[in-house]
């Protein structure tokens, strides 16, 4: 997924795995018709959640890890590989890896509390 494509999701964790030098991006939004067709939602559904998982994770900076929102995720192309940075008040996340494969999603309606 593209960086604007993302930007329309909040991020709401990253999970470090190194044994296999891995991260996982989950992310969750609302779904608007076109992304709805996109994530072939069922038309009552207007909620996505969904996990990219980057393989082979090299040069990881972390300056700091706040978690307050909005975190915004930015991925640019190097060669065959990504450079992802993480950032938002706080949060500073740094990082290459091979290009994100979604690993997971699921849509669903949004509930009312």
């Amino acid at each position: 997924m593209s960086t604007s494509e993302l930007s329309a999701f909040e991020l709401y964790a990253l999970h470090w795995d190194e044994r296999d030098q891995a991260v996982t991006a989950s992310f969750e939004g609302p779904l608007d018709e076109a992304a709805r067709r996109t994530w072939e939602a069922p038309p009552e559904h207007d909620w996505v959640r969904f996990h990219l998982t980057f393989a082979a994770v090299d040069d990881v900076e972390v300056r700091g890890w706040s978690y307050q929102l909005p975190t915004r995720v930015e991925q640019v192309s190097v060669g065959e590989r990504v450079s992802v940075t993480v950032t938002g008040e706080g949060t500073d996340v740094r990082f290459t890896s091979a290009p994100a494969v979604r690993v997971a999603s699921r849509t669903s309606q949004a509930g009312s509390l």
